[in-house]
């Protein structure tokens, strides 16, 4: 079962200490996957390439986007080949991620982590805390105004 739920950075994923009762959601793009620790040594990794990318960024209507982008809709949306907005797919993932920790009989902690760790884990964490109930740690104090609104949306949608 999902005890906790924590966003940060890449350069705090980095520095946490291993843990087999810490499972990550590990979000990267074509800029920081060289960057990535191996994990070894933690629970469970889920990695989604996702760069955070949405219509508000780009002064769009929310919700414009398609839910499932093509291959040429994620290079327009990214304007960089070989990175994907978020998507419904990323979505069902993470979805299917958290609900097989929350059906572990054992404690889960859960970290998200994203470039910066403002926007895209702010927006899985905030969503993993709103929907299980679960406390919300911000090492960071950040908060969740950066959070990815697109990225929430999609979350939100499969609720």
């Amino acid at each position: 079962m999902l005890k906790s739920v924590e966003f940060m950075s890449l350069e705090k994923i980095q520095a946490l200490q291993p843990s087999e009762a810490i499972a990550v959601i590990s979000i990267y793009d074509s800029a920081t996957i060289q960057y990535l620790p191996n994990f070894d040594g933690f629970l469970d990794v889920l990695r989604l390439n996702m760069l955070d990318v949405c219509e508000e960024h780009m002064r769009q209507a929310p919700g414009s986007w398609a839910e499932e982008p093509s291959v040429g809709q994620h290079t327009e949306y990214c304007g960089i080949d070989g990175n994907y907005a978020p998507s419904l797919s990323h979505a069902s993932a993470i979805r299917a991620f958290i609900d097989n920790l929350h059906a572990r009989a054992d404690e889960v902690a859960l970290v998200v982590h994203c470039s910066f760790g403002v926007s895209r884990s702010a927006s899985v964490a905030g969503w993993v805390s709103e929907r299980f109930g679960i406390k919300l740690h911000d090492r960071a104090g950040k908060g969740l105004g950066e959070a990815n609104p697109r990225l929430t949306r999609l979350l939100r949608s499969l609720n």
